[in-house]
C-alpha cells in the first residue's frame, strides 16, 4: 500500500501540517508506505520533481490537505483553492492514482470542496483511521462505498458522516513533516490536546470540521509529542485546540504533566483560550509549564453582542481573565468578532472603551464575520441555500447594516494612536491582523523572532 501525501498550503509564514504527521503515523502503523511532497517547500521547478516521485513511488492513492478555503479576512476575501484545482488538473495528466482529499479546510465544506475540486475521494473529520481503510480498499483495486469508511466523501453525495476517533486510540508522531525547518519558516509549531467543540457559538467552524464531541488526548502523550519536536530542534508550540482550558480539567492535566517531566524550563506555550473557565490558580500552573502568551476569545466587550453571537462568558470573565493573567506574568490578546447581528455603533463604543479600560497586551480586532453553511450566522444572514455557492465555498461575510457605511471609520476614531489593536487594514506594517502573507512578520521569524505571531509583533513593537 503505497500513498503520496501532498500539503499544498502556501500561506505564510509557513505553517507546519501538523494533520499529515499525524495521519503518517497511522499509515506507518497499518503497514503502508508513505511520502510527502511539500508544495509549501518545493521552491522552483516543482512539476519536474514531483512528476520524477510519481514515476518512481507509483501511488495507489494521493492524498491532499487542505488547510484554509480562504483567508477568512473579510478586506481581502482571498480564495485559495484555485492552485489546488490547478494541481488536481496537473496530476489528472501525470498519474493514474486515485485522489482523495482532507483538512479542516476541507472538512468545513467537504460536498462543495469535493465537487470544485474534482477529486476522487474526501474524508469529513478525523482521517487517519478512514484514510488507512481508503488506501486499503484502493490498493486491492475495490471501489470503496458509501457509508462503509466513516468520513468518506463521494461525488454527489447527500447523506455524510463525519469521521471522529479518539486520539488515543492512534499511534500518533511527528516524523514525517519536517518540523525543524518548519520552526526555523514559521517561527512556531502545533501540537493537539483534543479535538472537537461543545461550544454554540452561531457562527463558529470547528463544530462543523471536527465535531462537537471533545475528544480527549492523554496528558502523558501530549507531553511525549511535546520531548519528540524538542529533539527535532522546535521549542515554541502553539496549542491548536479551538479553547485549550475546556475542559479546563483536562487542561490542568495536560500542564501538570509537563510541569511534573520539567519541560517547562525548555518551551514557550501559547494558545486560544476561553475567557471562561480561567483563574489565577490555572494562569499560574500555564506559565510554569512554559506559558508565554494566551489569545483569549473574548468576540465583544458588549453584553448584548455577547448574548447574540451565543457566548457564554461575561464581562466580568474578561475583566478576571485579564488580572489572573497580569498576575502570573503572562502576555495576552483579546480577539474581537466585530460586525455581527445587531452590531452598532454604540456596541463598537462599548468593545472599545472595555478594552481600553482592561488594558489586554493586544487586541485583535476581526472585521465582518466569515460565514459558513450549517451555523446559525448563515440562517440569519439568508444563504444557507445558495445554488450560486453551494456550501458558501467561497468567502461571504457577515457585516451588521448599521456599520457598512461609516463603521470602519468610527472604530478608527475610536482606536486612534492606540497601538495595542491590531487594525483591519489591508496593508499595514505593524498592525495588520491578517497575517497572511505578512511579510514584515515574516522578517522578524528570519531575525530569529519564535512564537504566536501576535507575539511577536507585540515584542518587536516593545522594543521600538
Amino acid at each position: 500500500m503505497r500513498i503520496l501525501l501532498l500539503n499544498t498550503n502556501l500561506m505564510r509564514p509557513r505553517v507546519a501540517p501538523i494533520g499529515l504527521d499525524y495521519v503518517a503515523s497511522a499509515l506507518a502503523a497499518a503497514g503502508a508506505e508513505a511520502r510527502l511532497f511539500d508544495l509549501a517547500l518545493a521552491g522552483r521547478d516543482w512539476q519536474t520533481r514531483l512528476k520524477k516521485l510519481l514515476d518512481d513511488f507509483a501511488p495507489h492513492l494521493i492524498g491532499i490537505t487542505i488547510r484554509n478555503i480562504d483567508d477568512c479576512y473579510f478586506l481581502s476575501g482571498r480564495f485559495l483553492l484555485a492552485p489546488v484545482k490547478k494541481l488536481i488538473r496537473w496530476l489528472r495528466k501525470n498519474t493514474k492514482a486515485r485522489i482523495v482529499l482532507g483538512g479542516v479546510g476541507f472538512s468545513i465544506a467537504p460536498s462543495a470542496c469535493l465537487d470544485f475540486l474534482a477529486a476522487d475521494y474526501g474524508i469529513w473529520g478525523d482521517g487517519e483511521e478512514s484514510l488507512v481503510l481508503l488506501l486499503k480498499s484502493v490498493s486491492s483495486r475495490r471501489e470503496p462505498k458509501a457509508g462503509e469508511i466513516p468520513g468518506l466523501v463521494l461525488p454527489g453525495a447527500k447523506v455524510l458522516e463525519r469521521a471522529e476517533s479518539d486520539p488515543d486510540r492512534l499511534a500518533l508522531n511527528r516524523k514525517l513533516v519536517d518540523n525543524s525547518l518548519y520552526f526555523r519558516l514559521g517561527g512556531q509549531v502545533g501540537i493537539e490536546t483534543k479535538r472537537g467543540c461543545s461550544g454554540n457559538c452561531i457562527y463558529c467552524a470547528d463544530p462543523l470540521a471536527k465535531g462537537t464531541r471533545v475528544r480527549l488526548r492523554n496528558p502523558a502523550a501530549v507531553a511525549d509529542e511535546i520531548e519528540e519536536l524538542l529533539g527535532q530542534g522546535a521549542w515554541a508550540f502553539h496549542i491548536c485546540d479551538s479553547e485549550f482550558n475546556r475542559p479546563r480539567a483536562h487542561a490542568q492535566a495536560v500542564l501538570e504533566e509537563i510541569v511534573r517531566r520539567g519541560l517547562g524550563r525548555k518551551i514557550a506555550l501559547y494558545g486560544y483560550f476561553s475567557p471562561m473557565p480561567f483563574d489565577q490558580e490555572l494562569a499560574r500552573l500555564y506559565a510554569r509549564a512554559g506559558g508565554k502568551g494566551i489569545c483569549f476569545g473574548a468576540d465583544s466587550g458588549s453584553e448584548r453582542m455577547l448574548a447574540t453571537l451565543k457566548r457564554d462568558h461575561s464581562l466580568k470573565d474578561l475583566e478576571t481573565a485579564v488580572a489572573a493573567s497580569k498576575k502570573a506574568r503572562l502576555k495576552i490578546m483579546y480577539d474581537l468578532l466585530l460586525g455581527g447581528p445587531g452590531e452598532s455603533l454604540k456596541t463598537l463604543a462599548e468593545t472599545i472603551a472595555l478594552m481600553q479600560k482592561l488594558k489586554p497586551d493586544r487586541v485583535g480586532i476581526s472585521w465582518g464575520i466569515r460565514v459558513y453553511a450549517g451555523t446559525e450566522l448563515a440562517k440569519i444572514a439568508g444563504c444557507q441555500n445558495n445554488r450560486k455557492n453551494p456550501g458558501l465555498l467561497f468567502p461571504v461575510f457577515y457585516l451588521a447594516p448599521a456599520l457598512k457605511k461609516t463603521g470602519l471609520e468610527f472604530l478608527r476614531q475610536l482606536i486612534g494612536n492606540d497601538n495595542r489593536f491590531f487594525l483591519p487594514a489591508k496593508i499595514s506594517r505593524k498592525q495588520n491582523y491578517n497575517y497572511s502573507g505578512n511579510l514584515f512578520l515574516e522578517q522578524l521569524i528570519k531575525r530569529g523572532a519564535r512564537g504566536a505571531y501576535w507575539k511577536i509583533l507585540y515584542d518587536h513593537a516593545e522594543k521600538d
